[in-house]
């Protein structure tokens, strides 16, 4: 009898800790770190917590692009002790996080909840063992990515393809770690990889004005597209870049639909933001008020994603869709042509 009530003692605490109940007295804490403002996966998760009544008090943080921000955010989430850690983007999630190479099944956080989402390779960055479950206790996340292979059956729907370019910063893991994939699927699917790099400064951020010289440098080396699966530095710039590839000649694809919505890049083949913010906030929903161990739940992804064709850019290029793309398609600027 009085080891059956020592261990009822020992576990007391825990129990109690793990039926945490929260309520409009007693909301729970969310701390969210993002990479470059409240961006639309953030709007998403904001939109998703306010349309179902969650009691949650919201913080976010913003890097702001600069790395050196988020070891402070780090000590601050430590001290504050959030019921949840949400984070964004590549560089975000390995310096709050940590990588398994380096904390194993454990955290930078310890016993904190933590959910990363945008991560673009989130195995191939070290910062899960598998899709089924992380591997890590405290860990869980949100798959936003399309994969490659889909992207590049998408392209050869649209277009012959067989030299595809790459341009990206060496600064950035997540596209070299996405290159790297490009490699391993050239060989696979029979096509050649052109890869073209920014020259970087001291703090590796690429040098400003280059967009236009690497573009004539991939038209020179004949490329059926330029594509980017996975680049802040391009999509923060997309103007830029998809501007001086249509003047020389070349079709932008995209694992962003804003290159295509919002910019001049040809082909989209993407899961939009917004959405995979509101199923970020479904994950968190499952941490918080349904007592779920993150590190049980699988990576979430999103069942559907979206094709969107930029048709002012097809124009331009004289690369007009075939009917069967057509038919699913989600078209922008589909009658400016008729404006005179």
């Amino acid at each position: 009898m009085k080891l059956f009530i020592t261990l009822i003692l020992l576990f007391t605490p825990f129990l109690a800790s793990a039926a945490k109940v929260f309520d409009a007295a007693n909301p729970a804490t969310v701390y969210m770190v993002v990479w470059r403002g409240c961006e639309d996966a953030c709007l998403g998760f904001k939109s998703y917590i306010k349309n179902n009544n969650l009691p949650v008090n919201l913080i976010v943080r913003d890097v702001a692009r600069d790395k050196t921000r988020i070891a402070h955010y780090l000590a601050e989430a430590k001290e504050l002790k959030p019921d949840l850690v949400v984070t964004w983007g590549t560089s975000v999630s390995k310096g709050m996080i940590g990588t398994m190479g380096e904390f194993g099944s454990q955290t930078k956080l310890g016993e904190i909840p933590v959910m990363f989402m945008i991560v673009a390779d989130p195995l191939g960055a070290g910062i899960i063992s598998s899709y089924q479950s992380s591997g890590r206790a405290k860990v869980t996340g949100i798959r936003n990515r399309i994969s490659e292979d889909v992207q590049i059956r998408a392209m050869r729907e649209y277009f012959s393809l067989t030299r595809m370019g790459v341009i990206y910063s060496e600064g950035e893991l997540n596209s070299v770690l996405n290159t790297k994939k490009l490699h391993a699927l050239s060989q696979e699917m029979g096509f050649e990889l052109i890869e073209k790099t920014y020259q970087l400064d001291a703090n590796n951020t690429p040098l400003p004005g280059q967009f236009d010289q690497v573009m004539k440098d991939m038209a020179d080396e004949n490329v059926d597209v330029v594509y980017v699966g996975s680049s802040s530095y391009n999509l923060e710039n997309k103007d830029e870049f998809t501007r001086a590839a249509v003047r020389h000649a070349l079709p932008v694809a995209s694992a962003y639909d804003v290159m295509v919505t919002e910019s001049d890049g040809l082909i989209a083949v993407a899961n939009k933001y917004y959405n995979v913010g509101r199923l970020a906030a479904n994950q968190a929903n499952k941490v918080l008020f349904e007592q779920s161990v993150p590190g049980d739940l699988p990576i979430a992804e999103l069942s559907r994603f979206s094709m969107f064709i930029n048709m002012d850019v097809a124009r331009n290029l004289s690369l007009y869709p075939p009917i069967q793309l057509l038919r699913f398609a989600e078209l922008i600027n589909p009658d400016s042509h008729n404006e005179d």
